[in-house]
């Protein structure tokens, strides 16, 4: 008598291609065989009742026995991107954030008051005002802020004004010492 034939039905959760995407029907004791292309920046695991092997994009299902399923679900490549702050100020948020493969994100860096902020990191990215916005990521990476006292302002003459025997002159108190100087 001829071996039964069982069906082996694919299925695919998320973005990617699995081929061929009929039904295929196998005898007994034999192998059904699948190519599986992940989406770019996805990544692919195969499961379902039918067991077997990946090897590259190659799927090979265990001897059928059975009608069974291959079920390719294919979810985003993520990296941890890891925020840290220096003394003098925050970043926000300080967690760290998986991101999707080819993705930015963005941090809000605020320098305690009297403080300048920078930023650097193995991320990569710009600093425009507070927020920092991390190139593409394309592996696991950090983005550091650090803070440094900003210098003292120095006084500036407003006016200077000759008298008979004296002269007057006021001055801009710098930023950081709200006491006025006048009239020296």
């Amino acid at each position: 008598p001829a071996a039964p034939v069982f069906d082996v039905t694919p299925s695919v959760v998320g973005n990617g291609f699995l081929s061929p995407m009929g039904v295929q029907q196998v005898q007994q004791g034999q192998t059904a065989f699948f190519t599986i292309t992940p989406a770019s920046g996805h990544s692919v695991m195969v499961g379902g009742t039918c067991g077997g092997t990946l090897n590259g994009t190659n799927y090979t299902t265990n001897a059928i026995t059975a009608n069974c399923t291959v079920i390719a679900t294919f979810t985003p490549i993520t990296y941890a991107v890891t925020p840290s702050a220096g003394a003098n100020g925050t970043i926000s948020p300080n967690t760290v954030q998986n991101i999707n493969q080819g993705a930015t994100t963005t941090f809000t860096v605020t320098p305690n008051s009297g403080f300048s902020a920078s930023v650097g990191g193995s991320c990569g990215g710009m600093l425009a005002g507070n927020t920092y916005t991390t190139n593409a990521i394309t592996a696991a990476c950090t983005v550091s802020a650090s803070f440094a006292l900003l210098p003292p302002d120095s006084p500036s003459m407003v006016t200077a004004i000759a008298g008979d025997t004296l002269i007057a002159v006021s001055f801009t108190a710098p930023a950081i010492n709200t006491a006025a100087i006048t009239n020296y």
